[in-house]
């Protein structure tokens, strides 16, 4: 199999796994991830990985789980737990009693980006992106409008998500926005978010 029909073929594995669990993708979250680990006899261990790697799936004799970094933020952990459904579902006979460490690239190039590509197409299908995409109206981007368009996509991705989509669709130049500082943007377009206010996180508890 070419890597086009390995990439094609991980696609519809994750349209029929959306089917099977009812995905919704505005409604997807940790919640839902959960559910889905509960029903896949995975168990997810919070361990204190190395910087680069967010995730490392295992399986020994049926046992199977994935140690994730405890502390990443929502958008980029929802990721990476998909990201380790893909070599539940693919890579399974392969890994024996061993284990995939998803920061090696080197190693496990191919196998790697299938799972980026399987995760991606998990959770903000390429045509509802691009759906999404039309409703926008937008033929030049600057960085404001990938905010804009992050908070009314519904999807929970990141920022680094969007920019690949739209390098991927040849919407932006390959690092068009590197260096940007995106939650900070969004921030001074916005303002921070209730819970990061002063007093709002004492409100809150207050209130409890």
């Amino acid at each position: 199999m070419n890597r086009d029909a390995y990439y094609d073929d991980l696609k519809s594995l994750a349209h029929q796994m959306r089917v099977h669990y009812g995905v919704n993708t505005a409604n997807f979250g940790m919640r839902e991830v959960r559910r889905i680990y509960a029903t896949e006899g995975i168990r997810i261990d919070y361990w204190p990985l190395p910087y680069k790697v967010k995730a490392l799936y295992m399986c020994d004799d049926g046992d199977c789980s994935v140690a994730v970094q405890r502390r990443l933020p929502d958008e980029p952990k929802i990721f990476a737990l998909v990201h380790e459904m893909k070599h539940h579902y693919r890579d399974r006979p392969a890994l024996g009693s061993g284990l995939i460490h998803c920061g090696d690239y080197d190693a496990n190039e191919l196998i790697e980006k299938g799972a980026e590509v399987f995760a991606a197409e998990f959770i903000y299908p390429e045509e509802r992106f691009s759906a999404d995409l039309e409703e926008y109206h937008k033929s030049t981007w600057a960085p404001e409008d990938v905010v804009v368009f992050k908070r009314s996509c519904g999807a929970k991705v990141s920022y680094q998500f969007i920019c690949k989509r739209l390098e991927w669709l040849g919407i932006i130049q390959p690092g068009q926005f590197h260096g940007v500082q995106f939650q900070k943007l969004e921030y001074e377009m916005y303002g921070p978010p209730f819970y990061r206010r002063r007093g709002g996180g004492r409100l809150a508890a207050s209130t409890t």
